[in-house]
């Protein structure tokens, strides 16, 4: 277990997520040392194409400028790195390809077994906030959840709890039109037992502490982190509030 003994610990949560892609290791580090600084409570490593170098070189970096836990998020089997702490261990709910179901799992499975990364079960949902396909929609061609279609979701929601899922990430996906809408993560959060990820299109405090208000356990945000200090700072401490 991982999530819930960090949210007895600390109450909601923060996480960071950095794209091995987006920039060098050592920005991402600084990135990194900057969200610990701000309050933040993990760093998140994936991306879309991120390869196992790329990951590899940016873990190690954050790991010797940042001491918060580092939790892999990896789209594929290329995006595992040996120098994390933990991996989420993630099924895509609603996806309508096998890849994404359990084929890239089963590839990983050996390579996580001989390294020795801990394992974070996690059910991950992808709900469709925008008006266009995300990437991850597009990529992982997910069976739609448009924002009104709430027992879609908690459908797709229990069947990672009852698959004993550690958590569930409810995902706008990156550069969403709009993020959550906070009825569907109370919702979420009133259907299960396990804690409610929420990430995508966070990009203000305001919007960060209603997903708080409606349920999250966990926020995470991304680019924001990147792009606008004093923003990022903000939305830790609505989180946090």
């Amino acid at each position: 277990m991982f999530i819930k003994p960090l949210l007895q610990e600390k109450g909601v949560l923060h996480f960071t997520l950095i794209d091995p892609d987006k920039q060098s290791p050592q920005k991402a580090a600084e990135v990194a040392a900057r969200a610990e600084a701000c309050g933040s409570d993990g760093i998140m490593i994936g991306g879309s194409t991120a390869g196992y170098d790329d990951t590899n070189r940016t873990t190690e970096a954050i790991k010797e400028n940042c001491k918060l836990p580092t939790i892999l998020f990896p789209s594929n089997t290329e995006g595992i790195s040996e120098k994390a702490d933990y991996i989420f261990w993630m099924m895509l709910m609603n996806s309508l390809n096998r890849r994404f179901l359990v084929e890239e799992q089963m590839k990983a499975a050996p390579i996580v077994k001989k390294l020795g990364i801990k394992t974070v079960p996690m059910g991950y949902i992808v709900v469709s906030t925008s008006e266009r396909q995300t990437t991850v929609e597009r990529v992982g061609n997910v069976d739609r959840i448009m924002t009104e279609d709430i027992d879609k979701l908690i459908a797709y929601a229990l069947t990672a709890q009852y698959y004993g899922m550690e958590c569930i990430y409810l995902e706008a996906g990156s550069g969403a039109d709009f993020p959550i809408p906070p009825k569907m993560v109370n919702v979420a959060k009133n259907n299960l037992d396990i804690p409610v990820i929420v990430g995508g299109g966070i990009r203000d405090p305001v919007t960060a502490r209603n997903a708080v208000s409606a349920g999250a356990d966990v926020v995470v945000t991304g680019t924001i982190s990147e792009k606008n200090l004093g923003m990022f700072e903000k939305i830790v401490l609505a989180i946090k509030d």
